[in-house]
């Protein structure tokens, strides 16, 4: 799987195995929760997962632990491995 978003000058130089687990490597998710709720989110290997508003900026509160933002995530996450 290529990063949605590389932030590597040299990216192509090592192939799509090696985007996925670097720190340059960087995935977007979204996804709804039980409720409803709308979520998106980036991800980094290295970094974790913040999520993000509707501008695509940081949330500047970061959903607790028992969020259901965290079941959209985590569900996304599934995916994520499997590829």
């Amino acid at each position: 799987m290529k990063p949605d978003i590389c932030t590597s000058i040299s990216c192509e130089s090592f192939g799509c195995d090696y985007c996925r687990e670097c720190s340059h490597a960087i995935f977007l998710g979204e996804g709804k929760d039980r409720n409803g709720k709308f979520w998106k989110f980036e991800f980094n290997q290295r970094l974790g997962v913040t999520f993000l508003r509707k501008d695509d900026e940081p949330m500047l509160r970061q959903p607790s632990e028992k969020s259901p933002a965290w079941d959209v995530f985590n569900e996304w996450k599934k995916e994520f491995d499997k590829t």
